[in-house]
């Protein structure tokens, strides 16, 4: 199963991610399932407040969580998880920022990775939540390096919403489902 969640800066969208993947993991161990609940975190600790912001989202989550740090790659991961699993991926706009800019990949790079994840995710039968900003919703920027992460981020954002059995939007701590029931 595949969740999208978006929103803007600091509107929540984290907390109702890991609200509803416990929420998915405690019912699966209701049903004597034994999967894991994963915590994919793009994040890189760059610096003494994103090490920090890390250190609190940590402290925040449930012990049931496994955290893996990964800012770049993280299909070998994927191809590792079970179909019980349940995988918050937190966020594709840090990621996207991290393989545009780091690493230089190319749409063609995004997109066999975007894919990928897809992919993954309906054959092994994962609970997938993926976690992103909403980025597009002000003026067109002039700079053409932001014009293509904006527009690259949207792609990413349409392809995975049209796998998805759920696209969330959170506005100041309100989910608002688009697509897919309350659950």
């Amino acid at each position: 199963m595949i969740t999208f969640i978006s929103g803007g800066a600091r509107s929540g969208k984290s907390q109702s991610a890991e609200h509803l993947a416990v929420s998915t993991f405690k019912k699966a161990q209701k049903e004597n399932k034994k999967g894991r609940l994963y915590y994919i975190a793009t994040s890189k600790r760059s610096d003494a407040e994103m090490q920090e912001r890390i250190r609190m989202h940590q402290e925040e989550r449930v012990k049931q969580w496994e955290t893996i740090e990964e800012p770049y790659d993280f299909s070998s991961f994927l191809l590792k998880c079970n179909k019980e699993d349940v995988i918050l991926i937190d966020c594709l706009t840090i990621w996207l920022s991290n393989v545009m800019f780091d690493l230089d990949y190319s749409l063609s790079q995004i997109e066999e990775a975007v894919n990928s994840w897809l992919t993954m995710a309906k054959e092994r039968q994962l609970h997938l939540i993926f976690v992103s900003n909403d980025v597009n919703e002000g003026y067109p920027h002039s700079s053409e390096g932001v014009q293509t992460y904006i527009y690259t981020l949207q792609w990413i954002h349409k392809n995975i919403v049209e796998q998805a059995e759920h696209a969330i939007q959170v506005i100041a701590g309100l989910p608002m489902y688009w697509k897919g029931d309350e659950r």
